[in-house]
């Protein structure tokens, strides 16, 4: 028994599409495709049907979430320890002989790391919240440059307890993760890596940084897949389970921590930098604009939401929302990679006026594909996403 999605739950979302048409993009330079993604949205959303008494069936969610700890999960977090272990490799070489040709080896590394980091970003449950290892990793948003000062100073200074792992893991969580990192490879006076002697502190402060970040990712994968560990808790879900009673929370938990990676994507990262306008611009509050990585690191975390439901199988219990989710998210890339494929600087982007354009449109796919997961695979299924951690932000 289905029935159609009441008009008070569809309304908003194309209202506000409305608005963003009529008014914000209003004699705009968006190309043709632009306008006719929004038509297909709405074609999409507007179509869309529920359960009418939602999923009741704990047995129909235990191999799903089997399926994303082992084909999604894991992969991501053991891909994310292998990218720091190539990192590290290139770091060490160029610390040994220093050159152009080994400092763009380390600066290719780095777009690897920050691929698989994007990748995992979006999984802030268990492992990755014990300790502030999501922040070791990634410390963003850096509102008041706090982080920034703090790695500038230990590299004005050579502070050597920078240079061990088991002495930076004590330090703030904002030297020892892959924005220090790319301050060290992409920032003011980078460059000199080419030319330092060798084994210069700040090469060598890099090399540390790589290290800790795959001592870090390993400790979470340890944590995930140990006997007792995350995945065991997500699998055997009872009264007397201290995190998930029943396999229905652990659903919940996932379709949370996706709906959170598009939200961030679109409000956080996008939304917050380009503004209203071209001119009231800030380019600087993106993460990773120092590597000119932004775009790149945008597209992969949307990725990573498209293959939790596909490669993960989160999507098989709503395929025709799947579908749908697939669809605004490829939309939004595809604008992202065409953006990409100018290889113009974020900083230079953001200020023009046709690339401001296109990145506001993506805000349209983006809330859509956000609807679709905190709104519609929800009510399909009977769940409440309950608290979400980026609201007040």
């Amino acid at each position: 028994m289905t029935m159609n999605i009441p008009l008070k739950s569809a309304r908003p979302l194309k209202q506000r599409v409305k608005n963003v048409v009529c008014g914000t993009l209003r004699g705009s330079t968006i190309p043709r495709i632009a306008i006719t993604g929004i038509a297909i949205t709405g074609i999409i959303i507007s179509g869309l049907s529920v359960n009418a008494w939602g999923q009741s069936s704990e047995t129909a969610y235990k191999p799903i979430i089997e399926q994303v700890i082992k084909k999604a999960i894991l992969p991501s977090y053991e891909k994310l320890v292998e990218e720091a272990a190539h990192q590290e490799s290139n770091i060490e070489k160029l610390c040994l002989s220093p050159s152009e040709t080994n400092l763009n080896s380390a600066k290719d590394s780095f777009r690897s790391l920050v691929s698989a980091w994007s990748r995992v970003e979006m999984y802030r449950i268990g492992p990755a919240i014990k300790d502030n290892r999501q922040e070791k990793l990634f410390f963003w948003p850096d509102r008041k440059s706090i982080g920034l000062r703090q790695v500038r100073k230990l590299i004005d200074t050579e502070e050597q307890t920078a240079l061990t792992t088991e002495t930076l893991k004590k330090k703030s969580v904002a030297v020892q993760g892959i924005l220090a990192l790319e301050y060290v490879l992409f920032g003011k006076n980078s460059e000199t890596l080419s030319v330092a002697t060798p084994k210069s502190y700040r090469c060598e402060y890099g090399a540390t940084i790589a290290q800790a970040i795959g001592v870090t990712a390993q400790t979470i994968v340890d944590d995930w897949s140990s006997p007792s560990g995350y995945a065991a808790q997500m699998l055997d879900t009872s009264s007397t389970n201290p995190i998930y009673r029943s396999d229905a929370e652990v659903m919940q938990d996932l379709l949370r921590i996706s709906s959170e990676m598009i939200q961030s994507t679109r409000d956080l990262k996008i939304k917050n930098t380009i503004k209203d306008s071209p001119e009231k611009s800030k380019p600087k509050r993106a993460p990773f604009w120092r590597s000119n990585l932004t775009l790149h690191a945008y597209r992969n975390n949307l990725d990573a939401v498209v293959s939790l439901f596909t490669i993960g199988g989160l999507g098989q219990l709503t395929p025709r929302y799947t579908k749908s989710l697939a669809f605004e998210l490829e939309q939004t890339n595809k604008f992202l990679a065409e953006l990409e494929k100018e290889n113009t600087s974020w900083e230079k982007q953001v200020k023009q006026k046709e690339a401001h354009e296109l990145l506001t449109f993506t805000l349209i796919p983006l809330e859509g594909a956000q609807y679709i997961v905190s709104d519609l695979i929800p009510q399909e299924l009977g769940l409440s996403l309950g608290f979400n951690s980026l609201d007040g932000d």
